[in-house]
């Protein structure tokens, strides 16, 4: 069997260029291109294989940074043993394989030795305990530790929802129609979860499991998600924009309005720039041409996906700031562009503006469709990447779920709202 490791600092995976951390390579197996995890344990060097693609190599992190922590935890001499621990480990390895074939799966003969000498559980992990691994070794990997939005409502549903259905039940003793069960408990509003609901858990249980599977808690087969699939969609409705006439009016409402002039700056950012409802909540004006930049920073803690990216507003942006300020509107750099104590009030507020403004002005905002807006006349006027980068999205998102066609005169007639235009 023949191994070449690439001698490239770069290596292309469907079409973008990654840079692969120390611990992961790329090697020849077979004549087939694998993505490998290498390190070194009980003092025997280890490796695991992953399919060369993008999935794959996020697979390959996540394996490569739990290797890392556990090097970190128990030091340089986590890879070599005596010979005396090596006779040990052998004796475990034997329960190991034992214990394998009647069912059970384990991360590893040392994992299994360590929980047995401290008088744990030998076995698979019960649900809870996956989620929690789940959650502290690959959602807050991916933001750095930060507890984002996103990440709070995945803890919610994890801790508080999934894991009390399932209780102590070992994972690998989780069937597909347990999955179902669950599923089928959840309540909506009005009964029965809703599809979209539905979907949403059916994908975060695919998520978690499939980290059991990566770290070797489980084996493919115990995968008691990896097939459900969620009921067939309804055939997909545009998404719901306003026209430019609709949008200045809005603007004129609230501009001839001294009451609603501290929303002004939340309506400008999300109609021009395109940040979601919970970002908006977020942002502070110190996010908001930092150092006099034309530029807006929505920092991983503030972007709902926890990826950070930049936004370049327009010129009635400013327009629309400044005319805010010089009625009155407070713009320190610690303020929040929606005023309130906590997230909860702020996104209150934004909601009982709304549905004021859609009141007052007899414009039907259905959900989402500042974004929407924002997200067409955008591609239109810098481009679709361009858009999906500022927006977080990536490109095939954009096209499919927010986009709609814009003529070239309508995104000009657009970006030309000002103060001074209504």
């Amino acid at each position: 069997m023949k191994r070449t490791k690439s001698k490239t600092k770069f290596h292309d995976l469907q079409g973008k260029r990654v840079t692969f951390p120390k611990g992961i390579s790329l090697e020849t197996k077979n004549g087939v291109k694998k993505i490998t995890v290498t390190w070194t344990e009980h003092g025997r060097i280890r490796k695991k294989f992953f399919d060369a693609t993008l999935e794959g190599f996020e697979d390959a992190k996540s394996v490569n940074a739990t290797k890392k922590q556990e090097l970190k935890r128990f030091g340089q001499e986590f890879g070599t043993i005596s010979d005396d621990e090596k006779q040990a480990l052998d004796l475990w390895r034997a329960y190991v394989k034992e214990a394998k074939e009647s069912g059970f799966q384990f991360v590893s003969a040392y994992e299994v030795m360590k929980r047995g000498l401290i008088g744990q559980q030998t076995t698979t992990p019960n649900f809870s305990e996956l989620a929690n691994l789940y959650f502290e070794k690959e959602l807050l990997r991916k933001t750095d530790g930060e507890v984002t939005e996103h990440a709070e409502t995945v803890r919610t549903r994890l801790f508080n929802i999934i894991s009390p259905y399932f209780g102590n039940k070992p994972i690998h003793t989780i069937t597909e129609d347990d999955v179902v069960a669950f599923l089928n408990s959840l309540q909506g509003l009005r009964g029965k979860a809703s599809q979209s609901t539905r979907e949403q858990y059916i994908n975060l249980m695919k998520s978690v499991f499939k980290f059991g599977e990566v770290q070797g808690y489980i084996g493919k087969e115990h995968n008691p998600a990896k097939f459900i699939k969620p009921a067939t969609k309804k055939k997909d409705k545009e998404p719901e924009m306003l026209s430019v006439d609709e949008v200045k009016r809005i603007f004129s409402f609230v501009k001839n309005n001294p009451k609603f002039h501290q929303f002004i700056p939340v309506l400008a950012i999300g109609f021009f720039c395109g940040a979601r409802v919970e970002e908006r909540a977020k942002l502070t004006y110190g996010d908001i041409f930092v150092g006099g930049r034309n530029e807006i920073y929505i920092s991983a803690a503030v972007a709902k996906n926890g990826i950070a990216r930049f936004v370049y507003p327009t010129e009635n942006v400013k327009a629309w700031m400044d005319f805010a300020k010089a009625h009155g509107v407070s713009m320190d750099a610690t303020d929040t562009l929606i005023q309130g104590e906590t997230i909860k009030q702020r996104r209150s507020s934004h909601s009982s503006f709304l549905k004021a403004l859609a009141t007052e002005t007899g414009i039907v905002l259905p959900k989402n469709c500042i974004r929407h807006t924002a997200a067409s006349f955008m591609s239109e006027s810098i481009g679709h990447t361009a858009a999906a980068n500022q927006l977080g999205h990536d490109l095939a998102v954009l096209m499919k779920h927010y986009r709609r066609a814009i003529t070239k005169t309508e995104a000009e007639d657009y970006y030309n709202i000002t103060p001074d235009a209504v």
